[in-house]
């Protein structure tokens, strides 16, 4: 499994850290990036290449998790059904869907209501928003319905179909 846990991702929040994140993401550039950038934005990341390894890491780890930032389509699974396991497992994770496909549309539709969603690519600035976003929703109630915590739809992002930074190495600020 791998496990890059970010320095002093023990569960509890350290003082100026935003929360833990559990980042899972089948491609490792997207991977890295993605964890640079929710670093840098105060949280600590554990970070995971797919949803097996995921579940392995929310059933062993000891510390807490706040936020679950996973891709939509992967091998193993897709993010809707790990996001339903993993609440199971912790009942007061809040799950963030990311997309990079073009039936992100419909992907988007599935989760409305009950869930996050940001479209790839994305920027700095919008991908903490969506953390910020998804850390609000963690106090409102649990939609009877789904049973992930509910959060505000997004609108739609047209964006090309592509992995956060296409074009260079540091992700684009808004």
């Amino acid at each position: 499994m791998e496990t890059g846990i970010s320095s002093q991702a023990t569960g509890a929040i350290l003082p100026g850290r935003k929360g833990v994140v559990l980042l899972v993401e089948d491609e490792d550039a997207v991977r890295q990036i993605t964890a640079q950038v929710l670093e840098s934005g105060g949280y600590q990341v554990l970070q995971v290449g797919g949803a097996g390894d995921a579940l392995r890491l929310v059933a062993t780890h000891i510390g807490s998790i706040n936020l679950v930032l996973t891709d939509v389509v992967m091998p193993e699974m897709n993010g809707i059904d790990l996001a339903e396991q993993i609440r199971r497992l912790r009942p007061n994770v809040v799950t963030v869907f990311m997309s990079g496909y073009a039936q992100a549309e419909i992907m988007r539709k599935a989760i409305a209501g009950a869930a996050i969603h940001i479209q790839k690519p994305f920027t700095v600035k919008s991908l903490l928003a969506r953390m910020a976003e998804a850390l609000e929703a963690g106090a409102r109630d649990t939609d009877s319905q789904s049973g992930i915590r509910t959060a505000a739809s997004c609108p739609a992002e047209a964006m090309p179909v592509a992995a956060v930074c296409q074009a260079s190495p540091t992700p684009a600020v808004d």
